[in-house]
């Protein structure tokens, strides 16, 4: 029921932003006067009275600052949550209140805009026509599985004299100042750096061919204008290194013992076999999720709608942050520009997602938990009990409940629409 003392007039200022202006009339506002009154005499300290025995007018008068700036964030406040119950307005993001006015006889004005959920009105999200691309695993994609993980399997054997391309050095480097000093946040130790690296831009690893065994190596380095380090562009850098030693690679022979070494295969034939399988797992879930991300961009196409620019930029700083958390370092304008598209498809595919639940009247089932978490015990090898526990707190149990209605939804989708598998 509107609030007889409450005034509210609601606009649309822009696309999913919301403009509220609050009149609230002056019996509640002076009601509201004498509570902050009441509650700043009995703490006030009036020389000459005790707390709580000073006249009204004396606190008035001495605490009219404190009182004004008491009252109207008192009375903002609480009426600003009024009109939203009362308007049945959810704001997504912090509301910028402004043009505050109270004037002599007490009737106190504001003014807040905040932003809202888009209405979407998805006319159609059923029988879009999606390829599913999958290729078939090649004997040169097995070989080249392999080759990888000879590379990681490799050996670094001793050798002497010089470092020729494609050799190794183990070695400790410190960048110089323009006095020639050192820091030890500039300094790395037991570094294993190859020489003569392939890509151009690898200009250390250039530097280091025909080097050998030996303390206090100074390098100069000359970075070109274009070079694609923002920090490093025009400028001469010089590096002291240490090498420890010179290293030439061995990969290892794909034998039997390499396959026991790097699988559970029993032998190299079965570890071409178990390699085979693994990547045509992975090429049919890379394809899913592919088909996948094309089915949601069709139905965003077909049925556009605005979107919360502060969800975007929320979106776009997680991935920043994730990012920076890598060690990483970021030009954050540069890099929020080029997330921005990929933020907005995920701000949108959500809102899809949550409007396709709505209305197909998907929910996630106590019993969806049950099955879920038993699922979790048994990949873990815990008891459900065990893994419950896990999932005590709101947050993660939100999480978990968000998950299955997300592959709820998904489900939903590629059932309703055509998906034609393909090969590349």
């Amino acid at each position: 029921m509107p609030d007889s003392l409450l005034i509210v007039e609601v606009t649309e200022s822009g696309p999913c932003e919301r403009t509220i202006n609050v009149t609230v009339q002056p019996e509640a506002v002076k009601s509201e006067r004498e509570k902050v009154i009441t509650e700043i005499r009995k703490e006030a300290k009036v020389k000459g009275f005790r707390p709580g025995k000073a006249p009204r007018n004396l606190i008035e008068k001495t605490y009219a600052g404190s009182i004004r700036e008491e009252l109207l964030q008192k009375v903002v406040s609480k009426n600003f949550q009024k009109a939203l119950e009362q308007e049945k307005i959810a704001p997504l993001n912090q509301p910028q209140v402004e043009k505050i006015d109270l004037d002599d006889d007490y009737k106190l004005s504001f003014q807040a805009r905040f932003e809202v959920s888009p209405e979407i009105k998805l006319g159609r999200y059923k029988k879009f026509k999606i390829e599913k691309k999958v290729h078939k695993v090649s004997d040169e994609d097995v070989d080249s599985t392999i080759e990888n993980l000879r590379e990681q399997y490799a050996n670094f054997i001793p050798k002497d004299g010089a470092a020729d391309k494609g050799n190794y050095l183990l070695l400790d480097f410190s960048v110089l100042d323009e006095e020639g000093n050192t820091s030890p946040e500039g300094r790395r130790t037991n570094q294993l750096v190859m020489v003569g690296h392939e890509d151009p831009h690898a200009l250390f690893s250039h530097a280091l061919v025909g080097k050998s065994q030996g303390e206090n190596q100074k390098i100069e380095i000359d970075f070109p204008e274009d070079y694609p380090d923002e920090s490093l562009k025009g400028q001469k850098v010089n590096y002291m290194v240490d090498i420890k030693g010179v290293r030439q690679k061995s990969l290892p022979e794909v034998d039997d013992h390499f396959a026991k070494q790097v699988s559970q295969a029993e032998d190299s034939a079965a570890l071409r076999s178990m390699i085979r399988e693994n990547l045509a797992r992975e090429i049919n879930q890379r394809a899913d999720r592919q088909v996948e991300e094309d089915l949601f961009r069709q139905i965003i196409e077909a049925n556009p709608f605005d979107i919360p620019s502060s969800l975007v930029e929320a979106t776009i700083q997680r991935q920043i942050e994730n990012i920076k958390s890598q060690g990483r370092a970021v030009d954050k304008n540069q890099m929020a520009e080029l997330i921005r598209p990929s933020a907005e498809f995920a701000v949108k595919r959500e809102y899809v997602m949550g409007e396709i639940a709505r209305r197909e009247e998907i929910s996630v089932t106590d019993q969806d938990i049950k099955d879920r978490i038993e699922e979790f015990a048994t990949q873990l090898d815990k008891t459900a009990a065990e893994v419950r526990k896990d999932f005590r707190s709101r947050e993660a149990m939100n999480h978990l409940r968000s998950m299955i209605s997300v592959e709820k939804v998904v489900r939903f989708l590629l059932e309703n629409n055509d998906i034609k598998q393909v090969e590349e």
